[in-house]
């Protein structure tokens, strides 16, 4: 290695330290009580209080991780810092200046500093969050910027990490297809729309279309592709040799996947619709049995008449 080499080494590392000190500083400033630490095999984290969910995340924390390496091959190569923040205000002041994360976010992954930062709410699934940002940091860690990796591959694998598939999802999808609202992978490949309601069909993009991909090519070859990628640090060249297809025929095979998967069956059998329904069917119901109470009643009148007028 060269001087200039050792220089830019050692000068990054010095930033890198100087960076985490810094944000431990401002982490220690978020209230009067005192910064807890917690070391694992794989994390260092930093907490204020220590409740259920905090310790739950702390104990299965290195489980999680091995079952990510099982599922992705990718496993941390150095020791990520967590900070876990009471409430929105602490978490926003944890950000790093100039990042541009979106006000509904709870959890956000910083690769290049090797950090996650989590927001605790008692709505808030706390593990999932750090299933989801614990694979963006494996995946940058994996490419170290060597490669543009897309972003529907990292949000999608952090979504599968996760375990974040639900109804939701399906529906969001679903209405995706039927309005026409489905975007070419290509545009989400360098980033996510910002606004709410489009970003929600980006992730469920992401997630189905590593799925598709699953269900056309199997579980290990995923694996491999994901392998090949890593290696080679080329997309398409990961693509031709795990699956000999190209890009454009890959996406001709997504839309067909996207015309029989989706249609209005998912709609119609979904959570949310049949609670519509069966909140419509009770509307009608009470209509129909107070029309039926009027009814009887005029009958009632009529027959009081008839025994008055005798």
């Amino acid at each position: 290695m060269g001087c200039s080499q050792r220089n830019l080494v050692l000068f990054s590392s010095f930033t890198a330290r100087l960076v985490f000190t810094a944000l431990l500083l401002v982490f220690t400033a978020l209230s009067a009580s005192a910064v807890q630490k917690s070391e694992t095999a794989f994390f260092r984290f930093y907490f204020e209080t220590e409740n259920g969910a905090t310790a739950d995340l702390i104990e299965t924390a290195d489980t999680v991780t091995r079952k990510v390496k099982f599922l992705t091959g990718f496993a941390p190569g150095e020791k990520i810092d967590v900070f876990i923040a009471e409430d929105r205000n602490a978490f926003k002041r944890l950000l790093p200046k100039k990042s541009r994360v979106p006000s509904w976010a709870v959890g956000v992954a910083f690769p290049a500093l090797n950090r996650i930062i989590l927001l605790k709410e008692p709505r808030i699934d706390l593990a999932a969050t750090f299933r989801h940002e614990l694979n963006h940091i494996l995946l940058g860690q994996a490419f170290r910027g060597k490669a543009k990796v897309p972003r529907w591959l990292d949000e999608g694998l952090a979504m599968i990490v996760a375990e974040d598939w639900n109804l939701s999802a399906m529906t969001v999808m679903t209405g995706a297809v039927l309005t026409g609202a489905v975007m070419p992978m290509a545009d989400i490949a360098r980033r996510f729309p910002y606004e709410e309601k489009r970003a929600r069909i980006a992730y469920a993009q992401s997630f189905y279309f590593i799925a598709f991909l699953k269900r056309e090519f199997g579980e290990a070859g995923f694996r491999r592709f994901l392998d090949v990628y890593r290696n080679h640090q080329n997309f398409k060249l990961a693509l031709k040799r795990t699956y000999y297809l190209d890009w454009p025929e890959i996406e001709e095979l997504w839309q067909q996947y996207l015309r029989l998967r989706f249609n209005w069956i998912p709609i119609l059998t979904s959570t949310g619709f049949l609670w519509f329904a069966a909140s419509i069917i009770f509307v009608i119901g009470y209509f129909l049995k107070k029309r039926r109470s009027r009814q009887k009643l005029a009958q009632w009148e009529e027959e009081e008449k008839v025994i008055y007028d005798d």
